[in-house]
């Protein structure tokens, strides 16, 4: 029998990120779930777009159709205009969807949701002002974050994200996206095996504060109380250089 022989690059393991870039490229419905904090969010709004558009639901168990689908706006002439969601904005452009937090999606808007992952040839949506019927345009996709397991979601939701990614170590390009003095600290201090493990958006918070600002210590005993001597000493090197 004849065997096809494989690489050494092929036989190497692909980083949990690695398998998260292979996947958004490959597949338009992919599933990122692990720790909170490692810039899911991040890598799906920025990540293999090729120029389209991504556009972000932020899931909650308030959260209505309205911010999904769309909703009735009064205009200034006194009449009624459809005002379309997210949702059906990424469809009609072929654009990426973010739903972020997906395990917190309540029962009411769950249905709405599982129209929009349906595939091409079934999904379509009727316009209640014009009546145009939309159907998603090529390119549409949808990468959905959550922190937890993927058992948490409802089964008719997962069942519409067969790939999914387990990601619970930081992203490297969110890490990029901070500002240089912070990348090595935020690379230890969201790591999952730290003792005390911070999300990406605290060294984000922590540079906004510390631009604001310019008190170093103040900014670490706010944002890192439980290490913030440890951060002050890391950093206080790059104070007069960051000034």
């Amino acid at each position: 029998m004849d065997t096809q022989q494989v690489t050494p690059e092929q036989q190497e393991e692909l980083t949990s990120w690695q398998r998260a870039e292979f996947a958004i490229e490959h597949s338009n419905r992919v599933l990122l779930y692990g720790l909170p904090g490692t810039g899911k969010t991040y890598f799906g709004l920025t990540q293999g777009l090729n120029g389209k558009t991504s556009y972000r639901l932020a899931c909650t168990e308030e959260m209505t159709e309205a911010d999904l689908i769309g909703f009735w706006r009064r205009e200034a002439s006194g009449n009624l205009k459809w005002q379309e969601g997210v949702g059906i904005k990424a469809w009609r452009e072929g654009a990426r969807l973010v739903v972020d937090e997906v395990n917190r999606i309540n029962g009411d808007v769950e249905s709405k949701l599982m129209m929009l992952l349906d595939t091409e040839a079934s999904a379509s949506w009727q316009n209640p002002d014009t009546g145009e019927v939309v159907t998603p345009a090529g390119g549409f996709s949808v990468v959905a974050t959550m922190n937890g397991v993927p058992e948490d979601l409802a089964p008719a939701i997962l069942d519409r994200m067969i790939v999914r990614c387990e990601v619970n170590t930081p992203n490297p390009k969110a890490i990029a996206a901070l500002p240089e003095y912070l990348r090595n600290l935020a690379s230890s201090f969201t790591d999952e095996h730290a003792s005390n493990r911070y999300s990406l958006r605290s060294f984000v918070e922590f540079h906004r504060m510390y631009e604001a600002s310019k008190n170093l210590r103040a900014c670490a005993q706010v944002v890192f109380p439980e290490v913030a001597e440890s951060i002050v000493d890391s950093l206080a090197i790059i104070e007069a250089e960051v000034r």
